[in-house]
């Protein structure tokens, strides 16, 4: 024996001109509630007085946060009396993005620089990297908030050997 199964009858398709609003009220919705990444950058400075760092060496900063690594090179202008060398480096910014989603705090990253440097009066040269800590406040309104860091010439003196 057979029996008929009665189904509900189908809903019509939704209209083109009813999808593209769905989609935009979707997509507004998401840019209203935060769910866009959060964006910043991170300044380092290279305050140094006592050593001069080598232009024609792969130096290099890395930023690594749970999200990214980011490396860049640093750059400078030449010295007047020092071949191959800086006079001094520029302030090096480094881009910040975290994925949409991550809530709100404050989140640990690390900056490592590899610099091949000079003591000026002791004349020793060698290949050091310095790690120094990070705090990224990672904001409910997309914002990135670091404080500025500096790499000086105390830390190239206390800087691993090893590169």
């Amino acid at each position: 024996m057979l029996l008929a199964m009665r189904t509900a009858p189908r809903p019509p398709a939704p209209s083109p001109a009813r999808r593209r609003w769905a989609w935009r009220l979707t997509l507004a919705a998401c840019l209203l509630s935060g769910a866009a990444a959060a964006s910043g950058s991170l300044t380092v400075s290279f305050p140094l007085r006592g050593h001069l760092i080598s232009s024609d060496a792969p130096n290099r900063v890395t930023l690594n946060t749970p999200w990214q690594e980011v490396r860049a090179a640093p750059q400078g202008r030449p010295h007047p009396l020092r071949r191959g060398y800086h006079a001094q480096l520029a302030p090096l910014r480094l881009p910040l993005r975290v994925p949409a989603g991550t809530p709100a705090g404050r989140y640990a990253a690390q900056v490592r620089a590899l610099l091949f440097s000079c003591a000026e009066g002791a004349g020793t040269c060698s290949a050091r990297t310095v790690t120094l800590p990070v705090t990224l406040d990672v904001r409910a309104d997309g914002r990135v908030l670091t404080a500025p860091l500096s790499v000086t010439d105390t830390h190239l003196r206390g800087g691993d050997l090893r590169p």
